[in-house]
């Protein structure tokens, strides 16, 4: 192992804050170009659980500084998630470029909360050499918090109470923290989680994206910086991953910039990535760093490429491209009974009708997918065998059939209630029909719906691309409930959209077909 050294240094901010960072350099004197992390969770672990080990990037020849942000870590103040960044980010850039061990060059990595650091600066701040946003989105709303409106309850209580517990951990707080784990441990938390929060971290930006859900105006608006955007930029997404659909904006809005970045979306969750993925990153990164010619025409082409599900294959992002195809539903009014009666009509007109009823004491499951408890390719066959869940599906496909995009619901329904939610769930059948692989899902929260009045609802599913092979079949599955991804809705205007309560109401939903169909919709809009 090439040999590599570290050490501790801390920056003074200008307002007396002092923000610690561990910094790993080559063996020698010189200087390097810096990769920069700035993040929540503790400078030693420096997001080991995706990326290589900062040695390793020290090795290929990279100053690497991890910075604990403001309030986490050894860094000093009060932790306010993402409103406190944009300063914090700019002074860091300035101080990491002054080092005697870097050359002057910067480039910027990290997912999740670390991915949207890199996307948070003031204007009058020199922009990164380049930087690499990964798993990451860039509205609180839609790409942090909930899909359709439904808040995602599994997901953001149990990061809620991890931000709780480094909380208690700074704090010394060892009974605080050893209940929000062991609520995590035995899934109490899903029950209990909100309390905690309110009980050991009040202030947590979970609890204020909870109590805003309804409210558009009400969650933080980032702002991106046009000079930075233009930038070179490798997007890193994951068709399991939660934050996808801000990968696909992002992109977006780089190009709307005048940008050029690349985005690569591959076979991987929030946390578990495909082989090959740091290679990229280091080609990227000595293409954009490095002044060596050789090294950037030898190692780096540009990327917009995505994962084929089935035939476990790249293959480009097309802008603008998608299928053609409608689906209409079809059912005598039990396709929530017997499977054979619901139909899924490629490229035909829907009829007839169905009912399903939400009882909260046993609410239908959300499993797998970019939400579940366990993300990623699920067998949801157990679960399409409740009389809670409608079931439309083809006949065997007489040729390949390519979902690539995002599948789209538009439905006419009446309720019994003033809100009620919608889960939808895409799998593919094997020729056998002994699986049933889900591979795309997708939520709508009503609020203040008209009792049994109809209502027109659009429900956007999770990006996707899989090629269904001939003698498959394509399965649309449609409930109320999608517990724990999704909290339970109450059946009323309120915001007690969580675990089930003695106040949750039965829900009935009854779905006109003749007016519903499903389409795609291409990546970009």
């Amino acid at each position: 192992m090439r040999e590599v050294n570290w050490v501790d240094k801390s920056l003074r901010l200008n307002d007396g804050i002092e923000l610690a960072s561990r910094i790993w350099t080559p063996k020698g004197n010189g200087s390097w170009p810096a990769l920069l992390m700035r993040q929540p969770y503790g400078r030693e672990i420096a997001s080991t659980i995706t990326y290589s080990h900062p040695e390793w990037w020290a090795s290929k020849g990279y100053m690497v500084v991890i910075q604990d942000v403001r309030g986490q870590g050894s860094s000093s103040g009060i932790f306010k998630g993402f409103s406190q960044e944009p300063k914090d980010t700019s002074e860091t850039h300035q101080w990491v470029r002054s080092l005697k061990e870097c050359n002057g060059k910067l480039g910027l990595y990290g997912f999740s909360y670390q991915g949207l650091t890199q996307l948070t600066g003031t204007k009058d701040s020199k922009p990164p050499d380049c930087l690499s946003p990964a798993m990451t989105g860039i509205d609180l709303k839609n790409h942090w918090s909930s899909d359709g409106g439904a808040f995602w309850w599994n997901n953001n209580i149990a990061w809620g109470l991890q931000i709780a517990a480094l909380k208690m951990k700074r704090e010394n707080n060892s009974l605080g923290w050893e209940e929000i784990i062991s609520a995590l441990e035995n899934k109490s938390y899903l029950r209990k989680g909100l309390a905690l929060l309110k009980k050991y971290d009040p202030n947590n930006f979970v609890l204020e994206w909870h109590k805003n859900i309804n409210h558009d105006n009400d969650f933080l608006e980032i702002k991106l910086i046009s000079s930075w955007l233009k930038k070179p930029m490798l997007i890193i997404g994951g068709l399991w991953d939660p934050h996808l659909r801000g990968a696909f904006d992002l992109y977006q809005k780089s190009k709307a910039a005048g940008g050029n970045p690349d985005i690569i979306i591959g076979d991987a969750t929030h946390l578990n990535w495909w082989e090959g993925s740091q290679k990229t990153l280091l080609n990227f990164f000595d293409t954009h760093l490095k002044s060596d010619k050789e090294v950037k025409e030898k190692n780096f082409s540009k990327h917009k490429k995505i994962w084929n599900l089935s035939l476990k294959k790249w293959e480009p992002i097309e802008e603008g491209k998608v299928q053609k195809y409608k689906f209409g539903l079809e059912s005598n009014g039990t396709a929530n009974t017997e499977v054979t009666d619901g139909s899924l009509l490629l490229n035909s007109k829907g009829s007839g009708w169905f009912s399903i009823v939400n009882d909260p004491w046993r609410p239908s499951q959300g499993e797998g997918g970019h939400l579940g408890p366990t993300p990623g390719m699920f067998d949801r066959y157990i679960f399409d065998t409740r009389l809670d869940v409608g079931v439309f599906q083809t006949n065997s496909l007489q040729k390949d059939l390519q979902i690539s995009g995002i599948p789209t619901l538009e439905t006419s329904v009446k309720c019994d209630q003033k809100s009620f939610d919608i889960c939808l769930a895409l799998s593919m059948v094997n020729e056998k029909e002994k699986t049933v692989n889900q591979f795309s899902t997708g939520f709508l929260r009503v609020k203040n719906s008209k009792k049994n009045e109809k209502c027109e609802c659009k429900i956007e599913m999770h990006p996707t691309n899989i090629l269904l092979l001939k003698g498959s079949k394509l399965r649309l599955s449609i409930s109320a409930a999608a517990y724990p991804a999704i909290g339970i809705n109450s059946g009323s205007s309120d915001n007690n959209n969580g675990a089930p309560t003695i106040n949750h109401k039965i829900i009935t939903l009854s779905f006109e077909l003749s007016k519903t169909f499903m389409k795609m919709n291409p990546f970009f809009n």
